[in-house]
């Protein structure tokens, strides 16, 4: 739902979309300015704009190696937000205060028709406002409303962020918001490394991918150690290990039948694009994973999975409310990460079992993982 602030009325969207579609060309701006994960979310918006619209994402530096081969025509503008940073984004005299302020003077050239923000940051806001688009779309928060000139409501109280993204396609007047997916275009993502690594393997694949960019959503090595006797004990595949770039993982190599230390972003995307199964934190990879078409498991802490979910139904999220200040959006208040350390083996292996189950008798995994002498009973062992 969108308003117009200075007529203070409300827009319905199939009457906006009807004002809006007369309009082709028009030059946008996107700021998605957070991580991997976050800018498949983005995927159904890029997509349908990129077919009329001359359209301008401001990311991270990576994410012209995430999203090229899927949308060539789209132009990439990188910058490092301080205020993403996940220590230190309130120390404003550490900022790069000279690199801000050339990309304002630098994007205000550019005369954008539009500019939008997923986020309800009023840091977004005044940036958008900053740079002159003409037309600035968000979510206000904190009489952020300010800087913007198309205010955005939620449908519902909490929503995922596809949703919101959703949300400002139809804002924006664009077609095919109703049945919107996040999706990659895997095919363009092929690299010969992983293309030679998969012509090996004869069984079904299991990733797993234990680490994550932010530490307290990583859940234990011998936590995953666990997991990984108990699915060899039941099922039949080729195990993939993912560590993290900073090492942490590495202690599982020796229960994998691969381990990979190190992958370009787009080497990920054409792993994660080939898998029968993910199983990893709640991190950019399960979402890359679902944008391909892959089924994730994702083993979540201290974030929201009605937001953070990988989207779609062949995915499973497994989390428990052990910490009742859960969620903490990743600054936990005690010195111990309750939510993730007392998140046991015995009480996520059931879901695991459970899921991967499902997933064959679906047809989405290959009956050929089951072990012939699976008693289909999902025992608990150390």
């Amino acid at each position: 739902m969108v308003c117009e602030p200075q007529k203070n009325r409300l827009f319905n969207h199939r009457h906006f979309k009807s004002k809006s579609t007369v309009r082709l060309n028009r030059k946008i701006l996107i700021l998605e300015l957070w991580g991997l994960g976050d800018l498949t979310f983005a995927t159904p918006v890029l997509r349908e704009a990129l077919r009329r619209d001359d359209v301008h994402l401001v990311a991270k530096s990576y994410a012209k190696n995430l999203l090229h081969p899927s949308f060539p025509r789209l132009s990439f503008v990188p910058y490092e937000a301080p205020w993403t940073r996940y220590v230190g984004k309130y120390k404003l005299w550490e900022w790069n205060w000279r690199a801000l302020f050339s990309l304002i003077v630098w994007l205000r050239k550019e005369k954008y028709d539009i500019a939008v923000s997923v986020r309800n940051d009023p840091r977004d806001h005044f940036f958008m406002w900053l740079i002159g688009a003409r037309e600035r779309y968000g979510f206000p928060l904190h009489g952020s409303g300010f800087f913007l000139n198309r205010w955005l409501s939620r449908s519902q109280p909490v929503q995922h962020k596809v949703e919101d993204w959703i949300e400002i396609g139809r804002a924006l007047g664009l077609p095919g918001m109703d049945d919107a997916q996040p999706r990659l275009r895997h095919s363009g993502y092929l690299s010969r490394n992983i293309g030679d690594l998969f012509a090996g393997i004869r069984k079904p694949v299991i990733c797993m991918h234990v680490g994550a960019r932010i530490p307290v959503r990583r859940w234990a090595e011998a936590y995953f150690e666990n997991i990984i006797r108990r699915l060899r004990r039941h099922f039949d595949f080729h195990l993939i290990l993912v560590p993290d770039p900073d090492g942490f993982g590495l202690g599982l190599a020796p229960f994998a039948d691969t381990c990979i230390a190190r992958l370009s972003v787009r080497e990920m995307v054409d792993l994660l694009g080939r898998v029968d199964l993910l199983l990893c934190n709640d991190s950019g990879p399960s979402h890359i994973a679902a944008s391909c078409g892959r089924p994730v498991i994702p083993i979540f802490g201290p974030s929201a999975p009605d937001c953070f979910r990988p989207w779609g139904d062949v995915h499973k999220v497994v989390i428990r409310d052990i910490c009742p200040w859960r969620p903490c959006k990743d600054y936990c208040l005690f010195p111990e990460v309750y939510c993730m350390t007392k998140l046991m083996p015995d009480t996520v292996w059931p879901d695991i079992y459970q899921h991967i189950r499902t997933l064959i008798d679906r047809g989405i995994v290959s009956p050929a993982m089951i072990q012939p002498s699976n008693d289909a009973a999902p025992e608990k062992f150390a």
